[in-house]
């Protein structure tokens, strides 16, 4: 038998792959020597571990055999009416439990949505910049990728329905878009309520899906509440996202997919041949910190501690960085998007800031346009106070002596 190498043998769809660059950058800087303000994880210091235990203790005494055996598809059903009420009380007024699917986080939800909805060659239109999550799931399923810019008031509506229209009339299938409407990785901005309407609209003008991604939206520091993408929604065209890695513990690898009910039953069929069901005993200890009302406290508590992190990272780049520098102030989430001068390239201060032991996120591998060059993502949620200081001055230093000096002229 022929000893040919088996990538000859790979699909399409894995070969059209490209691996997570935060992951590669996070494995890059690993050590602990490292001031890093790359990965946008949650701080293990806010993790309920105490609870954790206890909750898994009393279940494993009361029912452990249940809570270790297989579960349905779409999760616990308990669980999923508990996330529904959650759903109906942020205003999706009809939010039942068989509107819901139980995830493995919200990327297997993107995931699942991608398999339900995307074939070979359609168009799914995403932010410029973007978290690249969502993109991953569409490219693993053959499907293309477009950006629009994102502003100051997130997704550009108005650049969205030209591009719509255009790819459209050169005969392309525009399945639909993906959006991270609250305090968006990378950038942190939020969608304007303008917007959203608009968003709601366009998906109805032009027959498009809309990716309502909103891991963030529970860790609001400040302004009011918008309201979702799925809450605007009454005809069933919006897939709606959720994680619970920010607001509970990441490691339990839980989320949910609120959709309408033939949407879902396609992600149960979907999901049947992934993993049949997700983490049982991980679900029954959420659905017992849901009833003992702990994670309402929690997402307090996170509330309070992100928003000191994000006051200290601001109050240190107000601080060290030069005026030819800009940044956002995020009102939630996990990131601050900063903007170096146009002559800059992010990448190479990612080199010379991993050689003073300082790390952070180049802003290109956000955009799929190839864009970004002189973009960066500093994330305060994992850094304690004191390397977030650090990190900042000397990233401010290495910013000032990559500025194009001054020419002096010298009068005759």
């Amino acid at each position: 038998m022929s000893r040919k190498h088996l990538s000859r043998l790979y699909s399409c769809e894995s070969l059209s792959a490209q691996p997570s660059a935060i992951r590669d950058i996070c494995a890059l800087v690993a050590r602990p020597e490292v001031r890093s303000l790359a990965g946008g994880w949650p701080d293990e210091a806010k993790f309920p571990i105490d609870d954790i235990r206890r909750i898994f203790d009393e279940l494993m005494a009361k029912n452990g055999g249940q809570v270790l055996q297989y579960g349905s598809t779409e999760g616990l059903r308990d669980l999923r009416l508990k996330l529904a009420k959650r759903m109906r009380n942020e205003g999706v007024a009809k939010a039942g439990a068989d509107n819901l699917i139980i995830t493995h986080g919200s990327a297997q939800g993107m995931h699942l949505a991608a398999q339900v909805f995307i074939d070979r060659d359609d168009v799914v239109i995403v932010g410029l910049p973007t978290y690249f999550g969502g993109p991953g799931a569409v490219r693993s399923r053959g499907g293309k990728i477009v950006g629009v810019p994102v502003d100051r008031h997130g997704l550009n509506t108005a650049a969205l329905k030209q591009k719509v229209k255009r790819l459209q009339a050169a005969g392309e299938r525009v399945k639909g878009v993906y959006v991270i409407p609250n305090f968006q990785n990378p950038t942190g901005v939020t969608l304007s309520l303008k917007r959203r309407r608009q968003l709601i609209r366009l998906a109805y003008e032009y027959d498009l899906i809309l990716f309502e991604d909103d891991p963030y939206g529970e860790l609001r520091f400040e302004g009011r509440r918008l309201p979702s993408l799925i809450s605007l929604d009454k005809n069933g065209r919006v897939i709606h996202l959720r994680s619970l890695s920010k607001t509970f513990v990441p490691g339990m690898r839980l989320g949910w997919v609120c959709a309408q009910k033939g949407a879902i039953r396609q992600m149960v069929v979907a999901k049947q041949f992934a993993d049949a069901a997700t983490n049982t005993p991980a679900q029954h200890i959420l659905l017992e910190f849901i009833r003992q009302g702990l994670l309402d406290q929690q997402i307090r508590d996170n509330i309070s501690f992100y928003r000191a992190k994000r006051d200290f990272m601001l109050q240190q780049i107000k601080r060290y960085f030069p005026a030819q520098v800009s940044w956002n102030r995020p009102q939630g989430g996990f990131f601050i998007f900063v903007y170096l001068p146009p002559s800059m390239d992010a990448a190479e201060l990612f080199r010379r800031a991993v050689e003073r032991k300082v790390a952070f996120v180049t802003g290109q591998p956000f955009f799929v346009d190839g864009g970004g060059h002189n973009t960066l993502r500093l994330s305060y949620a994992q850094a304690a106070n004191e390397d977030i200081e650090i990190a900042i001055r000397v990233l401010g230093k290495l910013i000032k002596e990559s500025l194009p000096r001054r020419k002096i002229k010298i009068a005759a």
